[in-house]
């Protein structure tokens, strides 16, 4: 049988055995039928308490729970802020330091015992002032403050300082005070900035700035990450950290879905909910899966609404021709797919303190000079080393074998879709030669990998794809001699490890924050060391103080320049390995209107829409 017979032999068997299901229909208290978002988790949340969590698990629980100041444009590209818990975009003064806020009238916090009577209250400026306090309290927010807003704010940096003397026992929120955030009405505030800074709104929008109630954080003590309290579309109405979490939706929410898009967003069907209220459905369902097969096994019976498509399944389902991608015909018409740049960045990070791999040196007793001699061998030595593993890094074979082509080859930090990446600055990192890579490892003193330790991966995840994933590199880093043990593990206990620099190497990834440039670069920035985000804990004196000069420029080619020189420090340091900026590729059911695939907004519950009556139909 030639191979075009068998393959088609293989993809009907598979049909057949799917089969056509129906999902189990289940009706509201009027009689009509409830509609049910049935997603899923990948991992489990670390806490849902927006000032105290950053990570992409708990911010898409966050996300649908509380709200943020300012949002995202569902349909718009490239990604717009747009008003969320305000009135209209907030106005800058001519000075271009103070911006000014009108907060919305019509916004209350849900229902909860933490409220008198049970009964949610409206949100008002005095919460905003709260929040952003706790957002920028030294006791609260270990992870967050120094990426989103340190340096913005007048006052907002010494009232940090003053509640890291006081300690969380004797910060007193009434007697202290962020000078920069000023209430000049119940509904009106005005934010001062340190300087002119272009990007000041963008972190308004974060997860990490959700708007929440002090009453909430009294009542609930050090159980407020279980117990969300916000104005958001949804409220949780099971929870459960391992097992399946729900969110019912919230029947005063204030929004509407957006009523203008993109050229053919009509023709495409995302404006036929144009200004209805939103949410448009009544449950999100998101049981934990960790594995990719059971996942795409409820999704093809109809069980799953939307799913993601791991490398084996997409070898099986779908085809990628020059730049794009279909599914096979056997499956069009069936299911929906949709593919777009993720904002995200995967690479390798390397901790600046390992002594085999790292800059840390303590200079040991005796003559001065001669210690600082054997300091700056090491640090040559292990320099050598990690310039070694770049080059002998095959990414493109990686892109190729491990994401069936769905991604691009990083050459700098930056997501390539973002200003200020490679596509502006023009950089390029290591290009896979074996020759070069064995040349340094020579050149380090292991000569074939001789004399050098086992290096330990932490992976975020024990999943077929993640050792799928480290055995490849396993392979790719024993050619030159250099022997990986690949650790897996849960993502709670990978966040523990990076979190507090107790790691070799990990395999790591940055969503964006904010789609700007100085998100990635702020992963490098010496003062953003663990807890931080600068979790290998990188050093440089000129990297910072370029860093900081990016940080208050426009985009452009002057700070394009900046970026350039930002690239090519840590190319010669290579504090990471770069690897992908990948490419989503989902399927979705037919019945699923308004999914239009928005990175900024990873769990987008709040836009989407169900068709009863097709959904009941079931998978064809």
């Amino acid at each position: 049988m030639n191979t075009t017979g068998k393959r088609l032999l293989i993809v009907g068997l598979a049909l057949a055995l799917w089969g056509c299901t129906k999902p189990i229909t289940e009706y509201n208290e009027d009689g009509s039928i409830k509609k049910i978002f049935h997603h899923f988790r990948t991992a489990a949340h670390k806490s849902l308490d927006p000032q105290k969590q950053f990570d992409s698990a708990s911010a898409e629980l966050i996300t649908a729970v509380y709200d943020t100041l300012l949002g995202y444009h569902y349909l718009k590209r490239p990604y717009q802020l747009t008003p969320n818990l305000v009135t209209q975009m907030p106005e800058l003064s001519e000075d271009g330091l103070t911006y000014r806020f009108d907060l919305r009238q019509d916004v209350y916090f849900q229902d909860d015992p933490c409220f008198p009577n049970g009964k949610g209250r409206q949100l008002q400026v005095d919460d905003v002032i709260y929040t952003f306090k706790r957002f920028a309290d030294y006791n609260v927010n270990s992870f967050s403050y120094g990426t989103l807003m340190q340096g913005y704010i007048q006052g907002m940096d010494e009232f940090r300082t003053q509640t890291q003397k006081l300690g969380a026992e004797k910060t007193d929120y009434a007697k202290l005070h962020i000078s920069g955030v000023k209430k000049t009405g119940p509904f009106q505030f005005e934010m001062t900035l340190t300087q002119p800074i272009p990007m000041a709104l963008l972190p308004l929008a974060a997860s990490q700035m959700a708007i929440v109630p002090r009453e909430a954080v009294a009542h609930y003590g050090i159980d407020f990450k279980h117990h969300p309290v916000g104005s958001g579309p949804f409220r949780i109405s099971q929870y459960s950290r391992r097992g399946e979490m729900r969110l019912k939706k919230n029947p005063n929410y204030h929004r509407t879905y957006p009523v203008e898009g993109e050229p053919g967003d009509l023709e495409a069907g995302f404006l036929k909910d144009a200004g209805k209220k939103m949410p448009l459905i009544d449950e999100v369902r998101l049981p934990l899966i960790e594995e990719s097969q059971p996942r795409m096994l409820k999704f093809r019976r109809g069980r799953l609404d939307w799913v993601g498509v791991d490398k084996e399944n997409f070898t099986k389902m779908a085809i990628k021709e020059g730049d794009s991608f279909r599914l096979i015909p056997e499956l069009e018409g069936r299911f929906q797919h949709y593919y777009a740049p993720y904002l995200f960045s995967g690479y390798w990070l390397f901790n600046m303190k390992d002594p085999v791999l790292g800059n840390a040196c303590q200079p040991e007793e005796g003559n001065p000079e001669d210690a600082n001699s054997a300091c700056a061998k090491r640090r040559a030595r292990n320099k050598a080393v990690r310039q070694a593993m770049a080059y002998a890094l095959d990414t493109d074979t990686y892109i190729d074998k491990m994401r069936n082509g769905r991604g691009l080859k990083l050459n700098t930090i930056v997501p390539i879709p973002i200003a200020g990446s490679e596509k502006d600055t023009g950089s390029k990192w290591y290009s896979y030669n074996l020759k070069r890579a064995k040349e340094k490892l020579a050149e380090a003193g292991y000569p074939g990998g001789k004399g050098l330790p086992p290096i330990k991966v932490e992976y975020a995840g024990t999943s077929t794809g993640s050792q799928q994933d480290g055995e490849f590199f396993r392979r790719a880093f024993a050619a030159i001699g250099v022997e990986l043990q690949p650790q897996y593990q849960t993502f709670s206990a990978y966040l523990q490890k990076t979190d507090s620099g107790n790691f070799q190497v990990s395999s790591s990834a940055w969503s964006a924050d904010y789609p700007d440039a100085e998100n990635f670069y702020q992963l490098l920035y010496g003062p953003n060391g663990p807890p931080g985000p600068n979790h290998g804990a990188y050093l440089n004196e000129q990297y910072d103080a370029l860093y900081l000069k990016s940080k208050y420029m426009p985009n452009g080619p002057d700070r394009y320049a900046v970026f350039r020189e930002m690239a090519a420090i840590l190319k010669e340091e290579v504090p990471f390995l770069l690897q992908v900026s990948p490419i989503s590729f989902g399927l979705y059911q037919n019945w699923l209107g308004n999914m239009k695939r928005h990175m900024m907004i990873d769990a987008p519950y709040a836009y989407i829409n169900i068709d009863s009556a097709l959904k009941q139909k079931g998978v064809k």
